[in-house]
């Protein structure tokens, strides 16, 4: 920004033109101590995002810090490949996840219909290929104790689901899983529990120990996502995690253990603190 002024950017609040005119060059990361520097990228579906610079890459304490990879391929165990969505890829997901939920029902007609043509587009160019039909499961993994230096990002599809959607076949997946905020429950300074639901269905996300041991910074913020929730009301929540059942609960459960896994009404938990802390000082 001109004379050193800094200004927060929500991904929200800005468009094409502002970036051209305005923002183009002068865009950082808000992370302390990080100089990345970023650019705005514009999607038609509402899945606007925010890229670093070829060259300019997150410091390795940073929230958003990710390492690229030029293969495409996976680890291969019986039959199936086994990669990693990269951070880019999570982000993407949980904002069009969010964006999907505040359509209305004709945008999501509609949306589903472009999806389908996409899909048959793709099954016929494939055909014209010949491509082979044999082509090996994928699973994207994102628990810690499964990932090694032969697990690679991308080139695997991260599904994305409503709470009310998921099914047997979605245990030990990810996934990215989305509904209303129900309840915010801190039961101690590393094990938060966070319920949403969609059509009566309750799905619990779990921050356990692994989660905070990666990113520490998280511990003690998880309170501003309770004061965000006591304030507002109809609060979409979408998550990216390993998927598991919980027999005594009988719920489905998203396990995160990603610093960039979750939104919280398209936010991050980082600038709802932000904003807290902000409007705490203003106070005193």
């Amino acid at each position: 920004m001109g004379n050193n002024k800094k200004e927060l950017i929500d991904i929200n609040n800005i468009n094409a033109a502002d970036y051209n005119n305005k923002y183009k060059g002068h865009l950082y990361c808000t992370t302390t101590n990080c100089t990345a520097k970023l650019s705005y990228v514009f999607r038609d579906n509402n899945s606007d995002h925010f890229r670093t610079w070829r060259e300019s890459p997150h410091i390795e304490t940073c929230l958003y810090y990710f390492e690229k990879t030029r293969s495409r391929e996976g680890r291969r165990t019986e039959g199936q490949v086994i990669g990693l969505a990269s951070d880019e890829r999570i982000i993407r997901s949980l904002r069009e996840a969010f964006a999907l939920e505040m359509m209305t029902e004709a945008e999501k007609v509609k949306r589903l219909e472009r999806d389908r043509e996409k899909r048959r587009t793709k099954r016929e160019r494939d055909k014209i290929r010949g491509s082979k039909d044999s082509t090996p499961a994928h699973r994207i993994v994102s628990n810690p104790d499964e990932i090694d230096e032969t697990t690679l990002t991308d080139g695997f599809r991260l599904f994305k689901k409503n709470a009310d959607a998921l099914k047997e076949g979605d245990i030990g997946q990810t996934r990215t899983v989305t509904g209303i905020l129900k309840r915010v429950k801190i039961n101690n300074s590393t094990n938060t529990v966070i319920v949403v639901e969609k059509n009566k269905i309750k799905v619990d996300i779990k921050f356990e120990e692994a989660f905070f041991a990666a990113n520490n910074r998280y511990i003690g913020m998880f309170h501003y996502l309770e004061r965000y929730f006591n304030d507002f009301n109809n609060l979409v929540f979408s998550a990216t995690g390993e998927v598991r059942f919980n027999e005594t609960t009988g719920r489905y459960e998203i396990v995160v253990f990603n610093s960039v896994g979750f939104l919280i009404h398209g936010k991050m938990l980082e600038r709802i603190a932000a904003d807290y802390s902000i409007a705490d000082d203003e106070l005193e």
